[in-house]
C-alpha cells in the first residue's frame, strides 16, 4: 500500500507560532522551541516507509522549511477553517495516488516512531485512524477512505473534537480504529511537564536547556 504522512505546520516566526506559551516564553523561544519540535519530527519521518508532504500555512517566506525537511512535497494550507485544511491536504495526497495517508501537527516532542506507525497499522483494518490525546483533542488523523463529513465537526482545540469525529466517522459509515495515545504541548503546563519527560538526547530537549527552559 502506497503510504504519506503529512506534516502540518506554521512557518516558525517570533508572534506568530506558539503564541499560547507567550506567558512564560519569548517569541523569539517560540519559534525556536517550533524549530526544535520539527527538527526532531523529521529524525521520525525519515524512518518510516512512507512519503512526506508538508502542509504549511501560506507564508512569504515558506522556502525556509525546506532547510529542515528533507526532499519533500510542500502543500499550501487551504480552506476556511482547521477541518477544511485538513481535509484539503489530505485529499491532495490521495489525489496522487497514495491509499493510506496519517496527518500530524508539530507540537509533538514526545512522539515516537511507534505512534506514527501505530497510525498505519490501524488503517489496515480500519477507514479511518486517529491519535487521541488526555485533554480530548487528537495530535494524528489518519485515511485510506477519503471523507470530507469527518472534519466538519464542532470544538477544534476544544475537549470534545475527538468524541465529535469519531462519532462524524460512524455517522458517514466508516470505522474508526485508534494510534498510540500521545500529548501535544500548547500551554505553559504542557511545557514544564515536557521539560521532566523530554527526551534528553532530542533537539528539543537541547534547546531547552541552551534557554535555560525549566532548568
Amino acid at each position: 500500500m502506497k503510504k504519506a504522512v503529512i506534516c502540518f505546520t506554521r512557518v516558525p516566526k517570533p508572534g506568530v507560532t506558539k503564541t499560547r506559551l507567550l506567558p512564560v516564553l519569548k517569541p523569539e523561544q517560540c519559534a525556536g522551541l517550533h524549530w526544535a519540535f520539527l527538527r526532531d519530527l523529521v529524525e521520525l519521518y525519515n524512518q518510516l516507509d512512507a512519503h512526506l508532504f508538508v502542509a504549511y500555512t501560506p507564508d512569504a517566506d515558506w522556502e525556509i522549511l525546506k532547510s529542515v525537511f528533507p526532499p519533500a512535497g510542500y502543500i499550501p494550507q487551504k480552506g476556511k477553517d482547521l477541518g477544511e485544511k485538513m481535509y484539503r491536504a489530505i485529499k491532495k495526497v490521495m489525489d496522487l495516488g497514495y491509499e493510506s495517508v496519517i496527518l500530524t501537527g508539530t507540537d509533538l516532542p514526545m512522539m515516537t516512531k511507534d505512534h506514527l506507525e501505530s497510525g498505519f497499522t490501524a488503517l489496515e483494518e480500519h477507514d479511518i485512524s486517529i491519535g487521541p490525546t488526555s485533554d480530548g483533542g487528537y495530535y494524528l488523523i489518519g485515511m485510506k477512505t477519503l471523507n470530507r463529513d469527518v472534519f466538519r465537526v464542532e470544538g477544534y482545540g476544544g475537549s470534545s473534537v475527538l468524541e465529535n469525529t469519531v462519532a462524524a466517522a460512524k455517522n458517514a459509515g466508516l470505522t474508526v480504529g485508534f494510534a498510540m495515545p500521545c500529548d501535544d504541548v500548547d500551554t505553559p503546563d504542557d511545557l514544564w511537564n515536557l521539560t521532566k519527560t523530554v527526551n534528553p538526547e532530542s533537539h528539543t530537549a537541547q534547546y531547552l536547556k541552551q534557554e535555560g527552559i525549566g532548568a
